[in-house]
């Protein structure tokens, strides 16, 4: 993995051809699928619009979006209806990061995310299975090269206006990850190739920005619903630190750093329930693996879920314990035994951001609420869906 990752990163290419062929709809050219000095390029740009003012944005959206879903929550609190909260957490994590990313509200972004962005991913995700689907001219094939293309429509258009707004000399006093990124774009280099790859970096950032978020919430919030004794745990922590935040103030970064074993679940389930459980690359010249020789035009398959149940590694490993990630308890396995950001250059640049708005909204919802699995089938894992989803929905009742 570290051989791989990092340490010879410029022999392994990412699998454009096979494993991430079905999702270029949406990643294109993007940070997850460039190369070479393009992806350099790429990932300085956006990693100085993500700089630690955009974290502060993040828990006032989240807490405005948590806010929201908790007046739906307390519609049916007490009253034994179960709500469907894979689905609830999926709109949220949306609506967050398109507020962060493009400042659309949440009205905009119900509107736009499931008729457009949602059913895309969907018809990706079934075509990583049923490769056939990318080329059989079916009804389906043509409403997804129509969303497709309204999609890229919509985003240009945003880019466009926001420039405009730029050349004109407006400034946000709130800037967004749009805004910072275009400050990085000079009148010269602005243009239509500028557009579409700005387009693809949105696209790209829309979905590593919402689906691991929305993934970590539902199950966490399955595995502490399964057992009481972490959920009593995690609630008190909650309680704790929530309540010591003065009313009508947002809670800042250093009291919600106190949230140890709210993050500590989170960080268990992204192990339990590996985002994304495979990673491919290719290799670009002979390499050695482990002792193994590995040729030229390999495709190289490492197993991220593979190494997060490992038992020499993780003892009972099929065992939900947040203690794992407390106080350092695991420190010593290195970074390579935990990869659910992957590791090396090429990490995840959102996972703080994703953890943080994750640790916002969990702790909130634990605070305020109680939940009681509602279904039989809650658990049940889908067999077509990247990330790791429930089959069926996860149904909780609210009290």
């Amino acid at each position: 993995m570290k051989r791989v990752m990092a340490v010879n990163l410029k022999n392994y290419k990412k699998d454009t051809e096979f494993a991430y062929n079905p999702f270029l709809d949406v990643l294109g050219t993007g940070l997850v699928t460039s190369e070479g000095e393009m992806w350099k390029n790429q990932r300085q740009r956006i990693s100085s619009a993500l700089r630690i003012e955009i974290l502060d944005d993040i828990i006032a959206i989240a807490i405005r979006a948590v806010d929201r879903l908790s007046l739906k929550l307390e519609a049916v609190r007490g009253k034994n209806v179960p709500v469907e909260l894979a689905e609830e957490f999926r709109l949220l994590t949306l609506q967050v990061i398109a507020e962060a990313i493009l400042s659309l509200s949440p009205e905009e972004s119900d509107e736009v995310m499931p008729n457009l962005y949602l059913p895309i991913m969907e018809e990706c995700n079934r075509r990583s299975l049923e490769p056939w689907r990318t080329y059989l001219p079916t009804s389906e094939w043509f409403a997804h090269r129509a969303r497709v293309k309204a999609l890229n429509a919509y985003i240009v258009k945003l880019i466009r206006t926001r420039w405009a707004k730029r050349v004109r000399g407006e400034t946000s006093a709130n800037p967004d990850i749009l805004d910072r990124v275009l400050a990085d774009v000079s009148l010269e280099e602005y243009g239509a190739e500028i557009e579409e790859q700005m387009c693809y970096e949105l696209k790209t950032f829309l979905l590593a920005g919402h689906e691991t978020s929305a993934a970590m919430l539902i199950w966490t919030t399955y595995e502490l619903v399964k057992n009481q004794d972490k959920m009593a745990k995690a609630t008190a922590e909650a309680n704790k630190v929530l309540g010591a935040v003065k009313p009508g103030k947002l809670p800042t970064r250093d009291e919600l750093a106190h949230l140890d074993y709210v993050v500590g679940a989170l960080k268990e389930s992204l192990r339990l329930y590996s985002v994304v459980p495979v990673v491919t690359r290719c290799a670009i010249n002979d390499d050695v693996l482990g002792g193994c020789r590995i040729p030229a035009g390999t495709t190289v398959i490492m197993s991220l879920q593979g190494v997060h149940h490992r038992e020499d590694l993780w003892p009972n490993p099929m065992s939900f314990e947040p203690e794992r990630f407390l106080n350092g308890a695991n420190d010593e396995l290195g970074n390579y035994a935990y990869l659910p950001f992957i590791q090396g250059p090429r990490n995840c640049l959102g996972q703080y951001l994703a953890l943080l708005e994750a640790r916002v909204v969990l702790a909130t919802l634990l605070k305020r609420f109680k939940f009681t699995s509602a279904s039989t089938k809650n658990g049940a894992k889908h067999t077509k869906a990247i990330p790791i989803a429930p089959a069926d929905g996860m149904w909780f009742t609210i009290d």
